[in-house]
């Protein structure tokens, strides 16, 4: 654009007492400049309108470096057969000729197409504006030189640019896929820094749990074998070395299941099950626990309930539940099971008296981090349980949660599709 401003400023205020062929060849020269001047700012406006508004894959979008090649050769032939009114030389068409073999975005082919046009154009242009017939075949000459050396050039520029552009873009897809295995690698080492992590702290609070109950048993045996306690002391200790004894169990069973679930070693096996039936089993097999506390639970499950489910694991999930509850209840409390049907599942609830739990440990409950807090009567645990309770829930398509306030008792809950 500032070239046509320069040469219409030059050629309206210089040379102004020009007259015959000579002011023909300056207003030919004015108004060329002056239609590119306007062409140009035409397409400038487009392209910025284009951009702004995102239309950049638009036919219309795509057709203006076409359409600007063509103008570029098709103005340069016209300002070089207006200067054949004063001079030999074909500049103007040489110039636009090298300058559209630098435009990359036009393939060889097409732009052997509109060179083949632009010099069918050169042709007649200078055929109507050269008289004389030596100058016109040298013309003929040197045009179609040009030509053939912008073709050239315009081939050997977009191979390069077709060149560089795949290199590039397979560098940015290596990039991007290195990017992305970086990501991975990350996710997975800090997944493994999070497993070690929570089994070097897992595997700590196991060693201690199992070395207390164990311990007393072994105790328990020399003092036997050496009778240094008596028949009516023994059975006296007996309820309590049963409820370590079952303690240690369960948390043996945990620690099982935990690593299969984690090994992927577990599969999901559902079918049909009575609620009430699977309750009454574990309520059982807790009787000595409830009874060395003095606690009521009662088996409140519909016996018409029927669950869809694995079994096994949803009495892991109710072994937990009904331990839990009867670890943190006071002496003499009540414990309740019962359920609900809500839709296509039905909500199973272990619902206690106890202690309680504080909100604030309330989130944490079922997450990946193990902790274990002791119970009413000193009982432990490695903090496994909730965990596992959580994963076989989920793995049989339910969910699970909890309601609790501090002093008052808590809920446990947790859905389970139903039988059809």
């Amino acid at each position: 654009m500032s070239v046509s401003i320069a040469h219409i400023a030059l050629f309206y205020f210089f040379n102004s007492d020009a007259s015959g062929t000579e002011l023909q060849w300056k207003n030919g020269i004015i108004a060329s400049h002056s239609t590119m001047f306007l062409i140009f700012l035409i397409t400038g406006l487009s392209v910025i309108i284009i951009r702004k508004r995102g239309l950049i894959n638009k036919p219309y979008a795509r057709a203006i470096p076409h359409f600007m090649f063509l103008f570029f050769l098709l103005i340069g032939t016209i300002i070089t057969g207006i200067d054949q009114l004063i001079t030999n030389a074909i500049t103007p068409f040489m110039i636009v000729c090298f300058f559209t073999a630098m435009v990359l975005i036009i393939p060889p082919l097409i732009s052997a197409l509109y060179y083949l046009l632009a010099y069918t154009f050169f042709y007649f242009v200078i055929t109507h504006f050269q008289p004389f017939q030596d100058v016109l075949l040298s013309n003929y000459v040197n045009g179609l030189t040009s030509v053939a050396i912008a073709w050239f050039l315009s081939m050997i520029l977009w191979r390069n640019f077709v060149y560089r552009f795949r290199n590039d873009r397979l560098v940015r897809q290596q990039q991007t896929a290195l990017q992305d295995q970086n990501n991975e690698l990350s996710r997975i080492a800090n997944e493994l820094r999070e497993v070690n992590k929570s089994r070097i702290r897992l595997f700590s609070i196991i060693s201690h749990d199992l070395r207390g109950p164990l311990a007393n048993l072994n105790s328990l045996m020399k003092l036997v074998q050496n009778d240094d306690i008596t028949e009516p002391e023994f059975k006296e200790l007996l309820p309590e070395l049963a409820s370590q004894t079952l303690l240690t169990s369960e948390l043996l069973d945990n620690l099982l299941n935990w690593s299969k679930n984690n090994l992927n070693g577990i599969s999901c096996h559902p079918k049909a099950f009575a609620i009430h039936d699977i309750t009454s089993d574990i309520i059982r097999l807790y009787e000595s626990q409830t009874g060395l506390k003095g606690l009521v639970i009662s088996n409140d499950t519909d016996p018409q309930h029927m669950a869809y489910a694995d079994p096994g694991m949803i009495s892991l999930v109710l072994r937990n539940l009904i331990s839990n509850a009867i670890k943190f209840s006071e002496k003499n409390g009540k414990i309740s099971v019962y359920s609900k049907i809500k839709g296509l599942v039905a909500e199973i609830s272990v619902e206690d008296s106890g202690i309680g739990i504080e909100p604030e440990r309330i989130t944490s409950l079922f997450g990946d981090d193990q902790f274990s807090t002791q119970g009413t009567a000193g009982e432990k645990g490695t903090g496994l349980g909730l965990l596992l309770c959580r994963e076989f829930v989920e793995r049989n398509g339910g969910s699970i949660g909890v309601q609790s306030t501090p002093d008052k008792g808590s809920r446990f809950w947790f859905t389970v599709p139903t039988a059809t």
